[in-house]
């Protein structure tokens, strides 16, 4: 029984209380553990295309069109695109997580119904699907992490630091995706969430030219962006970091993941339990 249902909180209305809002640790990461199983068996299907884009990218672009663009403020323009493609694999994991999959699991199969008749509550089962997320995301920029080191586009130590970076980023990407396929009605709202959303965000998010020639309301609305964010933290790992910088995007990145999480656990409550 979710606690929205019981005695004590009838009543509540509209308001619903601090606790409900905050998950269990333990039977979040059950709910995580469920997902990591199932992909466990997936993973050679569903790695493979979201790995494969960026590697795309970064041979059409950084080794095609960097041929005709040596350097950017005075990075070999592999070098300059390679560590934002790593934060972009992981906003594309994250995203398809959140979306088509969440979706699926909570509409088609009904999954999220059997869930929620154990002692799961909302707030567990969106966390364990978040945490969930942002580890699919790690691992899709780590795997492409050890790819552009293979092709030699690292020249920091520090970019061993990257994949935590790209867990917290993953885990804003996540929030995010969550956001909004508890909000939409249909999943034909989706195409608007990666067409104005996600892909415009993939273009002007810093991973392909700098801001500095740009008017500056360019890098302003970029800044609003978390991938923004997470490609500054992942270029200044891979080429040389400057700590307060990555301090405070890895605190902008968590702090919006605060602030939005009580969004899909009002929504899926509202949806799976009223």
């Amino acid at each position: 029984m979710a606690l929205s249902q019981e005695p004590g909180y009838r009543g509540l209305g509209p308001r619903i209380a601090l606790r409900e809002l905050v998950p269990s640790p333990r039977l979040a990461v059950a709910v995580f553990d469920r997902n990591a199983r199932v992909f466990s068996k997936l993973w050679r299907g569903a790695l493979l295309p979201t790995f494969i884009d960026p590697l795309f990218y970064l041979v059409a672009i950084g080794f095609g069109l960097g041929t005709y663009v040596a350097h950017i403020n005075g990075i070999p323009y592999k070098d300059f695109i390679a560590p934002g493609l790593i934060a972009s694999a992981a906003m594309w994991s994250a995203a398809f997580e959140t979306t088509y999959n969440v979706y699926f699991r909570m509409n088609e199969l009904r999954l999220y119904d059997a869930v929620l008749a154990t002692p799961v509550e909302v707030p567990d089962l969106v966390a364990g699907d978040l945490l969930w997320s942002s580890a699919r995301a790690t691992i899709y920029g780590t795997v492409f992490l050890i790819t552009v080191a293979v092709f030699g586009l690292v020249s920091s130590p520090w970019a061993i630091a990257i994949p935590p970076f790209v867990f917290v980023g993953g885990l804003c990407f996540s929030v995010i995706g969550y956001t909004f396929t508890a909000l939409i009605p249909k999943i034909d709202l989706y195409s608007y969430f990666f067409t104005l959303g996600i892909t415009p965000m993939f273009l002007f998010s810093g991973i392909f030219f700098p801001f500095d020639r740009l008017p500056g309301w360019v890098e302003a609305v970029a800044w609003l962006t978390p991938l923004y964010h997470l490609v500054q933290i992942t270029r200044g790992l891979a080429t040389g970091p400057d700590a307060l910088q990555i301090a405070l995007r890895t605190g902008w990145l968590v702090a919006v993941s605060v602030l939005l999480f009580p969004i899909p656990v009002r929504a899926v409550r509202r949806r799976l339990v009223a």
